[in-house]
């Protein structure tokens, strides 16, 4: 107990434990390192922190959500959401309804979700924190009240994904909001970006001569993390931002050399921020795990345990996707059926999703499953996918 006390990086109460879902991987380490006599006590212990562990997810929450029952959609998630002039999609959480739907669908029990990416937040904090009725904006202010009341942690989500990397110059604002507008019980608890112009440019082909467009992503998202401060980066990845040659038998990473020291693009990225989610873009937990293993690896040896907020998440899609591979979608993108059977991967529904994500924490254990989003279809009601209330 006292060494374990006595480091900096987890010096938390143990009775905190049943409280604290950001501290729980620490205690691991603790009861690990633990000489105890009882062995029985060591295992249980452990397995406990395990299972509860495994079940804390995060989750994107865009600005609209699909709705299921919008008679001009017939239950099919559509291609655009502005199809049907947009009738098929609600805000996700501006109204009371809205936001009833979203705490229900972050309250699964055994399944609960900790951290979503809020969207739609940039007009509502970008004049000084405040919105452009130079307030504090209300429905905003009542999203991150009823968040913290029930332990959901909000980082604000800014997604331009443009070769400027626009979303630098975005990430002051909810600090500034937090400042002007924030109580102790109503406030930011990080940022979070969506770029992924490194896909446009992640050619590792000599003729290309894309190295220097890459470290500008790197330095950008250097800038982005000091501008966020001091609430946390949260950034999202792709699997393959890691490799050249990509496959099992002849991977090859793409090392660049940033900051004086040479790493993988991925690695680089880890470092800079505070957690990830990797976009393994597959069905099968299998897959899902061979893909975030890398990366995974890299950040238990070097972030795990750096900060009380940093975290590892695989990201299952469940929106609809054109290769019905990538999703866990009922349907194929641009499908006019709510259902089809024809995908040669995976279990395409919640219950399908949750066993994928299950197998890759057998593995990767303090890997934590992410959730690519609510009602989009997560929560929707289309088939196989249970609307929470």
């Amino acid at each position: 107990r006292k060494s374990f006390l006595n480091n900096p990086k987890q010096a938390t109460p143990l009775y905190t434990f049943a409280y604290s879902e950001r501290t729980l991987f620490y205690y691991e380490h603790f009861i690990i390192s633990m000489f105890l006599s009882n062995a029985k006590i060591v295992l249980g212990l452990s397995l406990v922190v395990n299972v509860v562990h495994a079940k804390y997810y995060s989750m994107y929450v865009w600005t609209r959500a699909f709705d299921e029952e919008a008679t001009e959609c017939n239950g099919v998630f559509p291609a655009s959401k502005n199809a049907f002039g947009g009738a098929c999609f609600n805000h996700a959480w501006e109204t009371p309804e809205a936001r009833a739907h979203l705490w229900a669908s972050c309250k699964v029990p055994g399944r609960e979700v900790t951290r979503i990416f809020l969207s739609d937040v940039k007009k509502r904090t970008q004049n000084n924190g405040k919105n452009g009725d130079g307030v504090c904006d209300p429905n905003l202010m009542t999203t991150l009240e009823e968040a913290r009341a029930r332990g959901i942690e909000v980082y604000g989500l800014f997604a331009d994904s443009d070769a400027a990397f626009s979303e630098r110059n975005k990430a002051t604002y909810l600090a500034q909001f937090n400042t002007e507008c924030g109580t102790a019980a109503a406030s930011f608890d990080g940022v979070s970006v969506n770029n992924e112009h490194f896909s446009s440019i992640k050619s590792c082909n000599p003729d290309n001569d894309y190295e220097l467009d890459q470290l500008a992503v790197l330095d950008a998202l250097n800038e982005t993390a000091f501008n966020a401060g001091p609430l946390p980066l949260h950034f999202s990845v792709s699997w393959n931002w890691d490799c050249c040659s990509c496959s099992s038998s002849s991977y090859d990473q793409r090392l660049l050399t940033w900051n004086g020291e040479e790493k993988s693009a991925l690695e680089h990225m880890i470092d800079i921020t505070d957690s990830v989610d990797v976009q393994v873009a597959w069905n099968t937990g299998s897959t899902m795990q061979r893909r975030s293993l890398r990366p995974y690896q890299y950040w238990a040896a070097n972030k795990m345990g750096s900060t009380s907020s940093t975290a590892f998440y695989v990201l299952a899609y469940t929106n609809p996707n054109s290769d019905c591979r990538q999703s866990f979608a009922p349907h194929r993108k641009g499908s006019d059926v709510a259902i089809d059977d024809t995908c040669s991967t995976g279990d395409r529904t919640e219950a399908g999703m949750y066993n994928a994500l299950d197998e890759v924490v057998d593995t990767e254990t303090y890997a934590r499953g992410g959730i690519h989003y609510h009602g989009g279809v997560y929560s929707s009601g289309m088939p196989g996918w249970p609307k929470h209330d």
